[in-house]
């Protein structure tokens, strides 16, 4: 990925193409109207993200690089490995919550056609989330919480627990709270002690 781009014309064509990706779709939406919409002119974006494409992973860096900071810490932080389980649960949660746009174009892409070009892009940037859910589950294992054999279906479940209640919040049909991330891991690990080792 790109590194950011921090002056506040790049974040305003960033703001105004995560808001175009998330209603029309990145092939849908046209440089014309990425720039309309950040009152700019279609030289400065090229200038500051050298093309669409280029633009897409600038939106991609300047999302996921504070989640990534902020789940990587939050793992760092001491607390019981059910606290810690809870607290990257409700990480996602509420970053997806709070950028309720990009979390739409993110997961669009994601979950779109396997062709599109930006799909092996979105797949690229998630190696390290997937990383940090791996090590979460792992250390779950390490303290105990769950049987050893255990960490594979946990990194698996969570990820779909999280993947399922972004995709509610996304389309605004539920909201999340801490509580939400509570009920999630204490179902997941119930579910992983009563299936035994």
């Amino acid at each position: 990925m790109e590194t950011q781009v921090s002056t506040p014309i790049a974040e305003g064509i960033l703001q105004a193409a995560v808001g175009l990706f998330a209603r029309k779709g990145f092939e849908a939406t046209s440089t014309r109207e990425i720039v309309e919409a950040a009152g700019v002119t279609k030289p400065m974006l090229y200038y500051y993200f050298k093309s669409k494409e280029g633009l897409c992973e600038a939106v991609l860096a300047r999302f996921l690089s504070p989640f990534y900071t902020r789940l990587r810490s939050v793992i760092d932080e001491p607390r019981s490995p059910r606290d810690a389980l809870i607290e990257v649960v409700w990480v996602h949660l509420e970053y997806c919550r709070a950028n309720r746009d990009f979390a739409k174009f993110f997961y669009s892409v994601f979950f779109g056609p396997d062709e599109n070009p930006l799909h092996t892009v979105i797949l690229d940037s998630t190696r390290h989330g997937g990383a940090l859910i791996h090590e979460t589950a792992t250390k779950s294992a390490a303290a105990g919480l769950i049987h050893a054999s255990k960490v594979e279906a946990l990194e698996t479940a969570l990820n779909a627990m999280i993947n399922f209640w972004v995709i509610l919040t996304i389309k605004q049909e539920a909201e999340v709270s801490r509580e939400v991330a509570v009920q999630i891991v204490d179902v997941l690990l119930d579910g992983l002690r009563a299936s035994g080792t």
